[in-house]
C-alpha cells in the first residue's frame, strides 16, 4: 500500500470516530422519543434498551453500530499516533472497549428499571458495562500520554489527559448518584465526555496529523 493510500484508509478508519458519536446520539434520540414516560434526565441510559424496553428493537441496531465503530476507530489512532509500536496499548484498549459494548447489547440487557441482583443477566450487563467506561478513560489518558512525544500531537495531549480526568470525575458522580433522579443527566455527560473526543481526535487526523513518533502508551 503507497504511503497515500495508507493516509486514506487512515482518515476514513478516524472518521469511525465521529460516526460512533453520530450513531450514539441517534439511537438515544431515538428511544428516548419512542419510549413513553422515558426521562433523560432521571432515567439511565439502559433503561433505552432493558428487556422488554418499548424500543429496544430500534435502538439496538444502532447501539450496535456504536460500540462496532469504536473498533476501527481505535485502529485509525493505531497507524495516525503510533506508526511504529506493534500493540500500543491505548488504541488496543480502546478498541476492547469496542467488544464488551457490542456483547452487551447483544446477551446482557438489563432488568426492568435496571436493577441489580435480579437476574444473572441483568447483574452482569451492570459489571460489564462499568469496567468498559473506565477501559475508555484509561485509554484516552495513555493516547495523551503518546501525544506528548510527538510534535504533531503533542497540542492535543493535555486535551486529551484532561478528557480522561473529567470523564472520571463524571463517572465517579455517576456510580454515586446510580439510585437518584439525575443518573440519566450524568451518565449522558459521561459518555459525551469521551465521545467528543472522538471527533476532535478524527478532525485532528483529517488535518494530517499521521505521522507522530508516539510509542508511550
Amino acid at each position: 500500500m503507497t504511503e497515500t493510500a495508507q493516509q486514506a484508509s487512515t482518515r476514513r478508519m478516524g472518521s469511525c470516530g465521529v460516526l460512533a458519536a453520530a450513531a450514539f446520539a441517534l439511537a438515544d434520540g431515538l428511544g428516548i422519543a419512542l419510549t413513553p414516560d422515558y426521562s433523560a434526565w432521571s432515567d439511565a441510559i439502559s433503561e433505552l434498551v432493558e428487556r422488554g424496553a418499548a424500543a429496544k428493537h430500534v435502538v439496538d441496531p444502532v447501539l450496535l453500530l456504536y460500540h462496532a465503530l469504536v473498533i476501527p476507530f481505535a485502529f485509525g489512532l493505531h497507524r495516525a499516533i503510533y506508526p511504529r509500536a506493534a500493540m500500543p496499548v491505548g488504541p488496543v484498549m480502546l478498541g476492547l472497549a469496542g467488544l464488551p459494548g457490542v456483547i452487551l447489547t447483544l446477551f446482557f440487557p438489563c432488568d426492568t428499571g435496571c436493577e441489580p441482583l435480579v437476574s444473572l443477566r441483568g447483574t452482569l450487563q451492570i459489571f460489564i458495562a462499568i469496567p468498559m467506561g473506565l477501559t475508555i478513560l484509561i485509554a484516552i489518558w495513555l493516547v495523551g500520554g503518546a501525544m506528548r512525544v510527538s510534535p504533531q500531537w503533542h497540542r492535543l495531549a493535555g486535551y486529551s489527559r484532561a478528557t480522561a480526568i473529567a470523564g472520571a470525575g463524571l463517572a465517579a458522580v455517576t456510580i454515586v448518584l446510580a439510585e437518584t433522579d439525575q443518573v440519566g443527566l450524568f451518565e449522558r455527560l459521561l459518555t459525551w465526555s469521551y465521545l467528543q473526543w472522538y471527533i476532535a481526535t478524527r478532525l485532528a487526523i483529517a488535518r494530517g496529523c499521521m505521522t507522530g513518533r508516539g510509542t508511550a502508551g
